[in-house]
């Protein structure tokens, strides 16, 4: 599910938005590329629980794959542009990931106080 998710984040991450009707409120797109990131960290998280023995490791992973995208956006694909608070958003969305994995998954008997 990992590696699926991944594929199709970076299929609609380099898609051309010709034509697409977006949410228009304020940050909106901030908002979808937390979660986006949020559920690309848990995913692999999940799938390969012992990368949380080299946490550093997987958030430099994370934070270069979201960053790349980025640049590709801006510099490769001309109906895209790249933006650096969409990359923030992505790091706190797969810090947030790391959060929520190692305090409810991998603790499941401790309460989350």
């Amino acid at each position: 599910m990992a590696v699926s998710y991944t594929f199709w984040l970076t299929a609609i991450s380099l898609t051309p938005l010709d034509g697409l009707d977006l949410p228009s409120f304020s940050y909106a797109d901030k908002i979808v590329h937390f979660f986006l990131y949020f559920f690309l960290a848990l995913f692999w998280l999940l799938a390969y629980s012992k990368w949380w023995r080299r946490p550093l490791f997987f958030i430099f992973i994370v934070i270069l794959w979201g960053s790349g995208i980025e640049l590709i956006q801006e510099f490769f694909i001309p109906t895209r542009s790249g933006d650096v608070l969409d990359a923030l958003a992505n790091t706190l969305g797969a810090l947030s990931g790391l959060f929520v994995f190692h305090n409810f998954v991998t603790k499941p008997n401790q309460t989350p106080y």
